[in-house]
Parts: structure tokens; sequence; C-alpha cells
């Protein structure tokens, strides 16, 4: 069993490593990208990148799960040629979605963009979405290795996946946006290396970052197709062996893939809703501009681009709505995402854990495995948690030429560890078989979110989308983690779970604000002293948990070398 666990451990150590490595990346993309081409491109670049990431999500999000857990399930029994046929019959099946995917992006980009508002946004659509077939045959891959559980190809393809997005990406946009932007006559277009104004330069900016994400997912495609024929080799089925046909196959994935992807689908409808309602809803009420005046004062960038353009009316409250959800997903969102970087490796490793233990009839090790899983999510989304809430104006300022979105981002705070539950609990319902509740749960959410969006958006302005995004996903963890104790039997320690992290939180989030208080003052304005704070607030919180003995034993055996840290730690009254 500890074989079992230690490959689970493992594999998410892997995956969390490579997503560690490929949100480094992506703030090195997104961060320079910010302050490349401003609100204003952001939001054009956000508006294209997130209706492509609900395309990409209904594509492909239920079939490298579905893929992993029958090909765990075969290799289990020993089966190679099972699977072997079943990731055929995904690539082939995958293949036509992503097809289709692309086309109808390509060819709606117009009706999308003016469907939320930014027509600006119609170019940079047409960019990515090739982007959903590239994507689409990856996925078949990732999920055939993660079903072995391998997880080295899958942390490969999304490091060369993520560098091919920045270095492109950023390549792209710094040179579009290195041209002169000048008074043309009417009809001046791109090929000339001229723009007519500093908003049109800056759009084409946003469609080579859009370029950048295309080729990333290209080159992650290349790197799979070789990675396979170098490391597999065909398959040749036992003498005697009854063959599963592949319209057999096909249904098994269909009926698990469908469900989880209605369910991660309502995830990203949750997110294109909540940028059709922030764009729509903003306009509501031109008060809560007000709110956010020193964005659009005279000398800024978007100043500037309202002269030029000669911006009045509803135009000019769209394209303050436009600037304002790009300060929001380019500085807030970004640096929200990132303590999900764990979750991710935990949530993709852990459906073939457990699907893999329930195979074998072993129902006690994969509840074992469920459990630790949870008590390790908010072990790290916690004091994340915590930094955001008490750094989240020093952080965005060490990164950002301003930080316009602090408020927003500690508002997000709130939700990073409900975002954390959210993630893994789906895969454990997942892994289990019980598809259909993590879909009920989250439209439950979607729903609180689209409410809370269309009722405060206009009275709070953009900074009700935070307090949503919370109450949104609260909901959802609340609902999973109902499920899961109660339909899986799973113990669950409050006291580990929650109480003691919880403490050594409070013990680190004082500290920091304590540290980062003293430090200012005797280095005021250095950037290093966040940074400081950031690496004290950290040493703070490990010891703060060995304080409050927050750390299983059975959590320790389970990591590499799991053993020989659990008896260091006990030598010395640590565990």
């Amino acid at each position: 069993m500890k074989d079992k666990q230690n490959t689970f451990i493992k594999g998410a150590l892997i995956l969390a490593g490579a997503n560690f490595v490929v949100k480094i990346i992506g703030a090195l993309f997104k961060v320079p990208l910010y302050n490349l081409i401003g609100e204003e491109g952001s939001g054009v670049f956000n508006v294209a990148y997130q209706i492509y990431t609900f395309m990409f999500i209904i594509a492909t999000a239920g079939f490298p799960i579905a893929v992993s857990k029958m090909v765990a399930e075969s290799i289990a029994k020993n089966d190679e040629y099972d699977a072997r046929r079943i990731f055929e019959t995904a690539q082939f099946l995958l293949g036509i979605i992503g097809l289709v995917g692309s086309t109808v992006l390509f060819a709606f980009a117009k009706p999308l963009a003016g469907l939320i508002n930014n027509a600006d946004a119609e170019l940079p659509i047409r960019v990515i979405a090739p982007a959903v077939f590239f994507v689409s045959l990856v996925s078949a891959y990732r999920g055939y290795f993660q079903g072995r559980q391998n997880m080295y190809p899958t942390a490969a393809s999304e490091v060369v996946e993520a560098s091919g997005k920045l270095l492109i990406g950023i390549i792209a946009a710094s040179a579009v946006m290195s041209l002169k932007a000048v008074n043309m006559p009417a009809g001046s277009s791109f090929p000339t290396g001229i723009f007519s104004s500093f908003h049109e330069r800056t759009v084409y900016a946003a469609t080579g970052a859009i370029f950048g994400v295309t080729a990333g997912t290209f080159l992650c495609l290349i790197l799979m197709i070789i990675i396979f024929a170098v490391r597999e080799k065909r398959v040749k089925p036992i003498s005697g062996q009854i063959i599963r046909p592949r319209s057999s196959i096909l249904r098994e994935l269909v009926a698990i893939a469908i469900p989880i992807t209605i369910g991660a689908s309502v995830s990203s409808l949750t997110s294109l809703v909540d940028l059709a309602t922030i764009m729509n809803r903003l306009v509501v009420n031109p008060d809560v501009f007000d709110n956010y005046a020193h964005i659009f004062a005279e000398g800024t960038e978007f100043a500037q681009s309202m002269a030029e353009e000669g911006w009045e009316g509803l135009v000019l409250l769209q394209k303050k709505a436009n600037s304002l959800y790009g300060m929001y997903t380019g500085q807030a969102q970004t640096m929200f995402n990132l303590p999900l970087t764990i979750v991710v490796g935990l949530s993709m490793s852990i459906v073939p854990a457990i699907s893999a233990a329930l195979a074998e009839k072993k129902p006690r090790e994969a509840q074992e495995i469920t459990a630790s899983v949870l008590r390790i999510t908010m072990l790290f989304a916690l004091p994340c948690a915590m930094g955001f809430f008490v750094l989240s104006e020093p952080i965005l300022r060490v990164l950002y030429s301003d930080a316009n979105a602090y408020l927003l981002l500690q508002k997000l705070a709130f939700a990073v560890a409900f975002v954390a539950l959210v993630s893994v609990s789906n895969a454990v319902l997942q892994a289990y078989g019980k598809v259909y509740y993590p879909v009920i749960n989250m439209l439950v959410g979607g729903v609180v979110k689209v409410l809370m969006n269309y009722t405060l958006i206009p009275v709070w302005g953009i900074d009700a989308a935070p307090i949503a995004t919370t109450a949104c996903y609260a909901t959802i963890a609340l609902l999973n983690i109902f499920c899961i104790v109660g339909m899986l039997k799973v113990k669950l320690s409050v006291v580990y779970m929650v109480i003691k992290p919880l403490t050594a939180t409070v013990i680190m989030g004082a500290a920091v604000v304590l540290i980062y208080g003293a430090l200012g003052r005797i280095f005021p304005g250095s950037r290093l002293v966040t940074i400081a704070a950031i690496g004290i607030g950290a040493a703070v919180y490990a010891v703060a948990l060995i304080v409050v003995k927050g750390i299983k034993r059975e959590d320790v055996l389970n990591m590499p070398k799991g053993a020989k840290i659990a008896e260091l730690m006990t030598k010395y009254k640590l565990l």
C-alpha cells in the first residue's frame, strides 16, 4: 500500500514541480505583458483567452481524466493491449472534437467578441482558435501517461507549452509595441508597420501575445508525439485474449468524460459569465467608475487612447469596463492562480491512484489517499491565502508598474482555500465514479456567482467580482466535502485539516505584518522588503506548523524518503 501511495505522492510532486515552473513562466509572461500593454491591452487579451479556455474545456476537460482512469484500471489488470487501444480511440475522438472546436471559434469570432461588448477581441480570438485542436490531441497523450502513473511527459509538455507562450508571445507583443503610432489617413493597416493610434497598436500587441499561446500548444504537441514514439512500443494482444471492441471503449470514455466535462465547463462558464457580467453590468451604473477615477485620469494611457479615438457615451463606458477587467484579470487573477500549482499536481495524480486502488479492491487505501490529499491541500492553500491578504499591495508593486488591483487581490485571498479544495475534491469524486455530483455542486455555485455578479456589480463595481467568486467556491467546496464524507465514508479530521493549519497560518500572518512593518521603516520603498517578509513568513509557518503539531505522521511517510524524514523529525521531537 505504501508503494502505491508513494507513487501517488511522487507523481503529485512531479506535476506540482512542473506546475510551479509553469506558473513562474506564466508570471514571467503575464506580468511583463501587463506592464507592456496595460489594462487596455490586457482586457483584450483576457477576453480572447477566456473564450478560448471555455472552448478548450468543452473539447478536452473530461477526456484526460477518463483516459487516465481507464488506462490505470487496465494496467492494474496487466492488460497493456487494452490500455493502448484506449489511447488510440481517445486520440481519434479528441482529434475530431478539437478540429470542430477550432473551426467554431475561428468562424464565430466576431459574434463572440460582440457578445462580450469588446469588438477588439475578434482578431485575437481567431488567432488562438488553432490551439484548441493542438491541445485536444495533447490531452490524449497526457491522459495515457498519467494513467500509467508516469507524470514526466505531462510535466515536460507543460513546461514546453508555457515556455513557447512566453518567448513567442512576449517577442511578438514587444515587436508590435516598438512600432510607432502616428496619425495616418483612414485605411492604414497593420502590414505597413504603422498604426493610426496607440489603441490600435495595443490591440495588435495583444494579438501577438495570443499567438504565443497557439505556438506554445503546437510545440507541446510535437514534444508529446516524439516522447510517445521513443518510449512506447507497439503492443500485441496475448494469444487467446478477449479484445474489447473500440465501440465499447468509446462508450465508456464518453460516459466518464461527459459529466466531468460538464462540471469543468460549469466552472469555465462561470468565468465566461463573469466576463460578460463584468463588462455588461459595469456600464449599467456609470457612477461606479468614479471609484477608479485614477485609472482614467489625464496623463494615463487610457486618456491618451480616449483622445485619439474620440470615445464618448456608451462606447467610452465599454472601454472603461474593458480596462477594469484587464486590471482585474491581469493583476489580481494572475497572482490568485499561482498558489494552485501544488493543487493541480495533486488533482491530476489522485485520479489514477484512487482508481487503481479501487480496481484492486482496496477501498481503505483509496480513503487514506483521499484524506491525505485533502489535508495536504489545506496545508499549502491557507498560508498562500494569508500572504495575499496581508501583502497584496507590496506583492503587486514588486511585479507591476502599479498596484491598482491590490484591493481586488485582497478580496480574492479568501477564495484561495476554497478553490484549492474544489479542485482536489472534484478529482476525488470523479475517481470514485461519482462524476455527476461535482457537476450538480458546481452548477449550484455557478448560480450563486452569476446572481451575485448581476446584482452587486452595478452597486460595488468590479470589487463585487472577487466577493462573488469566494461565495461561489465556498458553496461548491462545502457541498463536495459533504459528498466525500457522507457517500464515500472518508473520515476527515477538522482539527488536522482546518484548525491546526489555520492556527499556524494566523501566527504566520501576524509575523509577516510585524516583519514587513519593521523592515519597511529601515528600508523604505525597497522591493527586497516584500521578498524578505515572504521568505521569513514561510519559515515562521513551517515552525508554527510543527509547534501546533499540524503535520500527521502518515502524510510524512507518504512522501518520497518519507521514512527517513519521519525518523529525523521524531528524533528531534518535531513529529
